[in-house]
């Protein structure tokens, strides 16, 4: 079933649509992915050839993530789209299921959330990440809640984040701020520390989720 597979991915990071697209290709190698920036390429890729299913980060500039959801199903009503975000209120998940999106993920799962999260699509199921679970059923998320940074980010340090979460290689941050790539490194080091982090993928993942940049 796997060759039949044909997904489309919406975020506007490109290090997270990529990382995503990635793990997905890893779980199911013959699938056909395609990424896009916005939920209006999205959906013009769909007027020209519907896709298994696609996924949708909630927050987008433009068209979010449900403005796109209710688009897609206003033209394919049977379509499973299933939202990425980071954010766990009860309301906004609530919100997205009513609207008629399949599941709610993490930006950071694991990939065999990512695999479980497919297959139940493909059984004609929805998924919900453990957090939006946990959201649904009423149990707060102390990890939003207590989440600090051990030292405040330097100016400088939340410009290289933004650009790191814009999805620039750190060649390219040092380009374009006239910086040595080790002078970047080095920054991009004492940030990761003061987040308590030991991947970019998983930075990028904490400064959105609680709003660093």
């Amino acid at each position: 079933m796997n060759h039949a597979l044909h997904i489309y991915l919406a975020d506007d990071h490109e290090l997270v649509v990529n990382g995503i697209a990635a793990l997905i290709q890893a779980a199911y190698p013959e699938a056909q992915i395609k990424t896009f920036h916005s939920g209006k390429q999205l959906l013009k890729a769909c007027l020209a050839e519907k896709p298994t299913l696609v996924f949708l980060d909630y927050e987008m500039p433009e068209w979010n993530g449900l403005q796109t959801l209710q688009e897609l199903l206003k033209a394919f009503p049977s379509l499973p789209c299933l939202m990425l975000s980071m954010v766990h209120e009860k309301s906004v998940i609530k919100n997205c299921l009513d609207q008629g999106a399949k599941g709610y993920l993490n930006k950071d799962c694991t990939p065999v959330e990512l695999k479980e999260a497919i297959e139940a699509i493909q059984n004609g199921q929805s998924y919900l990440s453990t957090e939006a679970q946990k959201a649904l059923d009423g149990q707060s998320n102390k990890t939003l809640s207590t989440f600090q940074l051990s030292e405040p980010l330097s100016e400088r340090e939340l410009e290289i984040l933004t650009l790191f979460c814009d999805g620039m290689s750190p060649k390219e941050i040092a380009d374009k701020l006239f910086l040595s790539p080790r002078t970047v490194e080095t920054h991009k080091n004492n940030i990761m520390q003061k987040v308590g982090v030991f991947t970019v993928g998983k930075l990028i993942s904490i400064a959105l989720k609680h709003k660093l940049v």
